[in-house]
C-alpha cells in the first residue's frame, strides 16, 4: 500500500488559545452525533452520520494553545 501525504495551512485572525478552542469544540463543527470527551489528552471520541458514516478519534498529543493530534488510523496534527 502506498502511503500520502497531505499538508494545509491557512491564516485566521484570532489569538492561538481562541483557535485551540474552536477546534476542539468539536460538536460545534462536525453536525453528527458525538459522544466522548474531545478536548483533552488520552480521549477517544465516535463520530457518527446514521447510515453515512461512523468513526473512532484518539486524542494522542494535546498541548493547550498549541497543537492536539488526533488518530484514526491517520493522523491529522493541529499546531498552532
Amino acid at each position: 500500500m502506498k502511503t500520502e501525504s497531505y499538508t494545509t495551512s491557512f491564516t485566521v485572525d484570532q489569538s492561538p488559545d481562541e483557535v485551540f478552542h474552536a477546534i476542539n469544540n468539536v460538536r460545534a463543527w462536525w453536525s453528527g452525533e458525538i459522544q466522548g470527551d474531545t478536548d483533552k489528552l488520552g480521549a477517544e471520541f465516535t463520530y457518527r452520520v446514521p447510515d453515512v458514516h461512523s468513526s473512532k478519534q484518539n486524542i494522542t498529543e494535546f498541548i493547550p494553545g498549541k497543537k492536539v493530534v488526533l488518530a484514526r488510523g491517520w493522523t491529522a496534527t493541529l499546531a498552532l
